[in-house]
């Protein structure tokens, strides 16, 4: 055996369930490689300080800085943190040598289920208390629910929990992973796991960091061999983003990084405190250093460019809201008629999907009750939130592109009946694709056709049907000069079909979505 591996590794650590969790991580995978270890536990002043809230204490060192100072003495050999307690600027002479695969980095909504209503967003009642010390998460809750209240929280993982559990909360919001690694039973809860790419996590969420002596070469190379490099390249978007705010956790700051190909996928949010209406934004790209950049400038920088939608949309509306906050001027109207037409629902099915909030709408203003044996898909928040003003609960939501949806929508639905309420001689790709593993039908539940609108002055065009695209040509020309937004791949082949070559979708079927990789493209 090389002399290297009887090398026994003493690994620095905080004595909290969690933090222990990780630190017995790291001793399996250094196991993993032929090393022993042991665990030394630090105190830290994060975990003596209890009368303050958490906001006021992550990001600034509070829960690392007596553990950076035993590796900075060489009491200990290896510090594992997780990756998002770390301040901004790393200590001198330290150096994050490693780090792990990443854990989910979505929150986790652990709601008390007499508080639950799933008609709402977030599946919370109206005027929740929510626990949480994070101003990120707070602002973000804010963002999606302006009814519910924020009061500070804090303790360990299963002490929120307890909390929860004696009635001092509704609900709490804390990071999915530590729920996850530490495999607490939540059994009598009611847990929402949110979408990282809509309530955007803290940077680093997920991922454990493993620190050591900048000039310890050995360890160095030790650590090289647990190294996950992929999640470094991602992490390091979200990290230099935090950078470049001079910020740590107590900043109302998110960002959220994945590869998908060749290229990086980011979404991030910030605000300058509490009280101040939140920037979203949504970029993508493949040079790491110049995502973080772009997204530092535009989420600071105001536009008063103009943007045309396709659709009505409402001044409560959330993507309305984030194209206001940037300074953007919106026109929206639809360029296509409708019409409702005569239709019977007479087929005996397992699944009712709907594609838009018109096929939601014409459908039950027919057919309000139908059996209850029937499950509801759709594809976007916008047409399950109609459904929700039916009284009706999505039991799946599509998110992402076609393909995506098909593939994520053939788990409930492979062998079964699927019928798709919707416009007049529109079949989509989407039917063809999930036709290949269930029986879809196709129901005509209301008609539409082209409207000229009149002359329209926009720098962004946003098409949500092909339909629109026609409506919108029969009185407008599409310049070079405009930038160009397809709400989904549909539209997008359709507007590439007529000749025009520059035209972008969004990572989410909805307006959210577009409104955020518009202030990103601005």
């Amino acid at each position: 055996m090389d002399s290297k591996q009887n090398k026994h590794i003493v690994i620095g650590s905080r004595g909290s369930d969690l933090a222990l969790w990780q630190a017995h991580f790291l001793q399996n995978e250094l196991l993993q490689i032929g090393f022993t270890s042991s665990i030394s536990i630090i105190k830290t002043q994060g975990d003596k300080i209890q009368h303050l809230s958490l906001e006021k204490l992550e990001g600034k060192g509070f829960f690392t800085k007596e553990i950076e100072d035993a590796l900075l003495q060489g009491t200990i050999d290896v510090a594992v943190h997780s990756h998002k307690d770390l301040p901004t600027a790393y200590t001198p002479g330290l150096t994050i040598a490693a780090v792990s695969h990443r854990e989910a980095p979505s929150e986790l909504l652990l709601i008390r289920k007499e508080k639950v209503n799933t008609l709402n967003d977030l599946h919370l009642v109206e005027n929740a208390i929510v626990g949480t010390s994070s101003s990120r998460r707070n602002v973000q809750l804010k963002f999606f629910r302006p009814d519910i209240t924020c009061t500070d929280i804090r303790g360990n993982v299963p002490t929120r929990i307890q909390k929860l559990r004696d009635g001092l909360y509704d609900a709490i919001l804390l990071a999915n992973a530590g729920v996850t690694r530490l495999q607490l039973p939540i059994d009598d809860l009611h847990a929402v796991k949110i979408n990282p790419e809509k309530f955007i996590p803290a940077p680093a969420q997920g991922v454990l960091a493993f620190q050591c002596r900048e000039q310890d070469h050995e360890m160095l190379e030790i650590l090289a061999k647990i190294n996950h490099a992929d999640v470094a390249d991602t992490i390091f978007v979200e990290r230099k983003v935090m950078n470049l705010f001079n910020g740590g956790c107590h900043m109302p700051l998110g960002v959220y990084c994945r590869k998908e190909k060749n290229e990086y996928l980011v979404w991030a949010t910030q605000t300058a405190d509490k009280t101040t209406p939140i920037s979203r934004m949504f970029v993508r790209g493949n040079n790491t250093d110049m995502l973080a950049n772009q997204i530092f400038n535009e989420l600071q920088k105001k536009s008063d460019k103009k943007v045309f939608v396709s659709t009505e949309m409402s001044e409560q509306l959330l993507a309305t809201q984030v194209l206001q906050q940037k300074g953007l001027q919106l026109t929206a109207v639809p360029c296509v008629e409708i019409e409702a037409i005569d239709f019977t629902f007479d087929i005996t099915c397992d699944w009712l999907f709907f594609t838009s909030k018109n096929g939601v709408a014409h459908f039950f203003n027919k057919y309000p009750v139908i059996a209850d044996t029937i499950r509801f898909a759709c594809i976007g928040e916008a047409t399950a939130a109609q459904l929700n003003a039916f009284g009706k609960n999505a039991d799946f939501i599509g998110e992402g592109n076609t393909q995506n949806i098909a593939n994520q929508f053939q788990q409930f639905a492979n062998g079964r009946s699927v019928v798709f309420a919707a416009a007049q001689n529109r079949q989509t790709p989407l039917q063809e694709m999930i036709a290949a593993y269930a029986n879809v039908h196709h129901i005509a539940v209301y008609a539409n056709q082209p409207k000229a609108i009149g002359t329209v002055s926009a720098d962004v065009l946003v098409f949500t049907s092909p339909l629109n695209v026609d409506g919108f040509l029969l009185s407008n020309e599409i310049t070079s000069t405009q930038k160009i937004i397809a709400i989904g791949a549909t539209t997008q082949q359709y507007l590439l079909d007529k000749g025009y070559p520059h035209v972008s979708i969004p990572p989410q079927h909805h307006l959210l979505s577009v409104a955020e990789l518009i202030c990103g493209l601005v």
